[in-house]
Order: structure tokens, then sequence, then C-alpha cells
């Protein structure tokens, strides 16, 4: 069993640079930068419990880093800090992107403006492919999480199923077992 770690509680000053980076630098997607600063910059959280952040995220409505930033500004400094993070991981973006539209909107016609869009397209995949593997790091690896992984898999990118179904019936099973494995150690 996993000895319980005192966490200091964290400034708002911190959370508002953390999440301000963890904005400015998750173009193609934010979990792996939100990986960098909360796992191995700032020591926020340990690989096992980004991912437990990552996956309980995953299944609340809305956006998955939005829900983080929303989770660890309340744990350390209540309805302020929530603030603080969505406000700092939202803001960078924001103008950075309305900056891009301003001048796509001008230069799109360019071939070779449709063609940068195209390949970075292309990175944002290679992106989420790296994230995946940064994120595994953290996943306890036996036989059954590797059936949860893999039926969550097929039922997602091969038979389509919506996430919901996902939720309704594999998550269940997947807590289930870790509880009965959990009694059983």
């Amino acid at each position: 069993m996993d000895q319980l770690r005192v966490k200091p509680r964290l400034s708002l000053w911190n959370l508002a640079s953390g999440f301000l980076l963890i904005g400015l630098l998750g173009f193609g997607g934010i979990a792996a930068s939100a990986n960098y600063i909360m796992v191995d910059s700032r020591k926020w959280l340990t690989p096992r419990e980004f991912v437990e952040l990552f996956g309980i995220c995953s299944i609340l409505p809305g956006g998955n880093f939005l829900n983080a930033a929303t989770m660890i500004g309340d744990e350390n400094q209540g309805p302020w800090g929530s603030l603080t993070c969505l406000a700092s991981l939202l803001l960078a973006p924001l103008v950075i992107l309305l900056g891009i539209a301003l001048v796509y909107d001008h230069y799109s016609y360019l071939p070779d403006v449709r063609a940068a869009a195209s390949g970075a397209a292309s990175a944002a995949a290679g992106i989420i492919f790296g994230t995946a593997a940064r994120l595994s790091r953290g996943v306890e690896r036996n036989l059954m999480s590797a059936i949860f992984a893999a039926s969550s898999f097929i039922a997602i990118g091969v038979l389509r199923w919506p996430l919901w179904v996902i939720v309704a019936l594999i998550c269940p099973l997947a807590i289930g077992w870790t509880l009965y494995r959990g009694r059983r150690e």
C-alpha cells in the first residue's frame, strides 16, 4: 500500500505561473506539457497521481485539464485557486489563437500556408502518441490492466462505441477488479 504523501499547499502565484506555462506550452494538446510541469518540473504530483487525475478528468464533462485546473486550484486555494488556475490556463492560448486567426484569415489563400496547416496536423498526431506513451509510465503493468486498456481501445477506436458506454461498462469492471485485488493483498 502506498504511503500517504504530505503535500504542501501551493501558492496562488505557483498555481498561476504553472498553469500559464502549461497553457503556453500546450499546442496540439496539453497533456504532455501538463505532465512535464505538474510531475517533472514542479513536482506537484507523482506520475501515478497525474494518471489518476487525468483519468478522473477524462470522464467528467468538459475539457480534461480545465477540470484538472479546477480540482488542483480548489484543493490548494479554494474557489480563488480554481479561478486563478482556469484563467492562467486559458490566457496564453487565447491571446496566441486570436493572433494566429488574424494572420491566417489574411494569408489563408497561399499554398504554403495550407501546407503548413497540414503539417501541423501531422505533428499534433505525433504529440498524441508520445503523450500516451508517457502517461503509460504511471500505470501499473499487469495482465488485467492490459486487458482493460485493450478492451477500451477496441471499443472506442475500432468499434466506435461512445465514451459513455465505456464509462458505464469497462470503468466499473476495472474499479471492481482493483478493489478486489487490493483486498487480497
